[in-house]
């Protein structure tokens, strides 16, 4: 056992003796890899360089100026919400714009909408039920609902001429106020819309805005001064043809008059 032992070392030795030592350049395959390491190390240690010495003071520089700029906004804005626009007396308003809302809205719409209705005939229910509906594009069932109620106009053979014509221009002269009176109520109702969308507005307009919503109403009260102008000026009309109306009654009784006195005269020949 020992002796086979010794053999075997015998032949390992003789091996190593025999197979030729490679060959490795100055200081070996480290070398190559160590100078790589060098470069890289010289190379971070310049960056860091740069940016200490170079980049650190134009970032500390900004940083300052950022802090400056932020430190003049919250001054500011502590300037406008304390004294230009205070968030306190904004708040105030706010509230109090929805408690006038609260007081006034629900209450005034309960009286616009009061039913009012009070014919118990069909034709005459019909009539007011059309005049009330704050519709403009039913002229037609207006006319009819009209005539249906008031009674047509006579036959040429069952009234005199200027009959036919008085009745016939109050019957337009109603219907175009009746008319009128529906466009004023449609007018109304878009009057009160937009001051709603106004008031709604008030409670959540935002600082600076209040002009714009202000002009809104203006606006809004100039369009209502036109409709109650249209309704003054519809107003007017009426009036003058009720005074043409009672001076025609004054001219037809003034040509029957003279009608009859010349049959008169006619009949004592």
């Amino acid at each position: 056992m020992r002796t086979a032992l010794i053999v075997m070392l015998v032949v390992l030795m003789l091996c190593g003796l025999m197979v030729p030592q490679p060959a490795y350049a100055q200081l070996g395959p480290l070398s190559g890899i160590t100078s790589l390491l060098n470069t890289a190390n010289q190379a971070a240690n310049t960056l860091l360089t740069f940016i200490r010495n170079s980049m650190r003071p134009v970032l500390e520089s900004i940083r300052s100026g950022a802090q400056g700029l932020q430190s003049t906004l919250g001054q500011l804005r502590s300037f406008w919400e304390q004294t230009v626009w205070p968030i306190s007396e904004i708040n105030r308003a706010r509230a109090l714009a929805q408690q006038l809302i609260n007081i006034f809205r629900d209450p005034l719409n309960s009286l616009y909408n009061v039913n009012v209705h009070s014919a118990q005939l069909p034709n005459p229910a019909q009539l007011e039920s059309i005049m009330r509906n704050r519709h403009t594009g039913d002229h037609g069932e207006m006319s009819t609902a009209f005539r249906q109620t008031f009674g047509a106009l006579p036959a040429a053979a069952d009234a005199h001429a200027e009959e036919r014509s008085l009745i016939d221009v109050d019957d337009a002269l109603a219907i175009d106020q009746l008319m009128i009176l529906k466009m004023g109520d449609a007018g109304a109702a878009q009057v009160l819309r937009a001051a709603e969308s106004i008031e709604d507005e008030a409670t959540r307009v935002a600082p600076g805005t209040a002009a714009m919503a202000s002009a809104a109403a203006y606006v809004a009260a100039v369009q209502s001064q036109a409709h109650m102008q249209k309704m003054i000026a519809g107003q007017l009309r009426l009036e003058a043809a009720r005074l043409a109306h009672d001076t025609m009654t004054l001219k037809r009784s003034s040509r029957f008059t003279r009608e009859s006195r010349t049959r008169i005269t006619e009949l004592n020949r």
